[in-house]
């Protein structure tokens, strides 16, 4: 099944277009400046993806750097084999690599005025998660809004002194 070329790092930006064939998905949320240094400090860390559930590599995102990320759904380990595409003092996006039910990228960024977007782009990796694709959809568009939930929260603490 061949898959769709697309500009890697292309969810560092607002979605303008989507690459034929793939979805594109963004969820926002926007935090009092106050909380934007700690959320721009969770947002570039795997304590981001942790904290949604997930088994995450070790060190922190760095561009080229491969690992996996893991999550345990219904009793089954989904493993997700990721490569950062790119990593700055906003936050992070990465791709998918072969054995991720998905093909794609998703990114976690928070800009100057306070406003948190986790996006994606993406499809099905193979002909059996197309078959699986409304579950995909289903649980993408879950953890999209817990990544909301999640900023939100992290909002929400006092600052540190």
């Amino acid at each position: 099944m061949p898959l769709p070329a697309y500009e890697r790092g292309l969810t560092r930006r607002p979605l303008a277009a989507v690459p034929t064939g793939m979805r594109g998905s963004e969820h926002s949320t926007v935090v009092r400046p106050e909380s934007v240094a700690t959320v721009s400090a969770l947002v570039r860390s795997w304590e981001f993806k942790r904290r949604a559930g997930f088994d995450v590599p070790e060190g922190e995102p760095s561009v080229d750097r491969e690992g996996v990320l893991a999550k345990r759904l219904f009793g089954i380990r989904f493993v997700e084999p990721i490569r950062v595409v790119w990593a700055d003092d906003s936050g992070f996006g990465y791709e998918t690599r072969p054995g991720h039910p998905i093909y794609g990228e998703e990114s976690f960024q928070i800009d100057e005025q306070g406003v948190f977007t986790a996006r994606s782009v993406s499809r099905p990796s193979s002909l059996f998660w197309v078959l699986m694709s409304p579950a995909l959809r289903f649980l993408q568009r879950r953890t999209h809004a817990q990544y909301v939930r999640i900023v939100q929260d992290a909002a929400a603490q006092p600052p540190r002194s």
